[in-house]
C-alpha cells in the first residue's frame, strides 16, 4: 500500500506498507510486515502504539512516478501509477469480516490487535513497480489488483493488548 495522509493525529504524512497474513494467539490475522514513513512523530507513535515496525523513509514524489528511500539514502523501490478508471464505488471496511481488519502486530512486551474501521470511494488504478532491490517482498511482483482511494477516511482505534490484564488496575470496584 502507498498512502499520502493529508491529516492525522500527527500531522500530514506518507506512507507505505506491506501487509502478510501473520499467525497470532488469536488465529491468522492481516499483520504489516514492513512499513515506511516520512514523519518522525508517526514512526514514534506507530511503534510505541501499536507494535508497528516502522522506518524512516524518503518519499520523492513526480508526475505519475514515486520514489522511496530508507534513512541511509539507499533505493527501496521506484514505481510508477496513472490515472484512475471507471467509477467510484463507495467503500466500508465494516463489509468486511471482523478477523480480516484485526492487524495482529507482535512487540516486544506480547501481542497487540487493532480493528481498524474505514470508509471511502475506490476505483481502477494502474501501478508498476520499476525496480525494488530495498524491498524484496515486492521485488519482481505484479498486483492481481491495483485500487485507488483518492478520499478515505480511516479508523484507527487504540489496540487489544496481552497488556491488559497486567495493567488493569487492582482493589478498585
Amino acid at each position: 500500500m502507498l498512502v499520502r495522509y493529508a491529516s492525522s493525529p500527527v500531522g500530514r504524512y506518507d506512507e507505505w506498507l506491506w501487509l502478510a497474513p501473520t499467525r497470532s494467539p488469536r488465529g491468522w490475522r492481516p499483520g504489516i510486515r514492513r512499513i515506511g514513513v516520512n514523519s518522525p512523530a508517526s514512526l514514534e507513535w506507530g511503534r510505541r502504539n501499536w507494535a508497528i515496525p516502522k522506518e524512516l523513509t524518503a518519499f520523492a514524489w513526480a508526475p505519475g512516478s514515486v520514489e522511496l528511500r530508507d534513512a541511509g539514502g539507499a533505493l527501496l523501490a521506484r514505481g510508477r501509477f496513472g490515472g484512475m478508471l471507471g467509477a467510484a464505488l463507495p467503500c466500508s471496511l465494516a463489509g468486511l469480516p471482523r478477523s480480516w481488519r484485526t492487524l495482529a502486530q507482535p512487540g516486544d512486551r506480547g501481542w497487540r490487535w487493532t480493528t481498524v474501521q474505514g470508509e471511502g470511494r475506490v476505483r481502477l488504478a494502474r501501478w508498476q513497480v520499476e525496480a525494488a532491490p530495498g524491498l524484496p517482498e515486492v521485488e519482481g511482483r505484479v498486483p492481481w489488483l491495483v485500487l485507488g482511494v483518492p478520499e478515505f477516511r480511516l479508523v484507527f482505534p487504540c489496540p487489544e493488548s496481552d497488556l491488559a490484564a497486567e495493567q488493569a488496575p487492582t482493589g478498585h470496584p
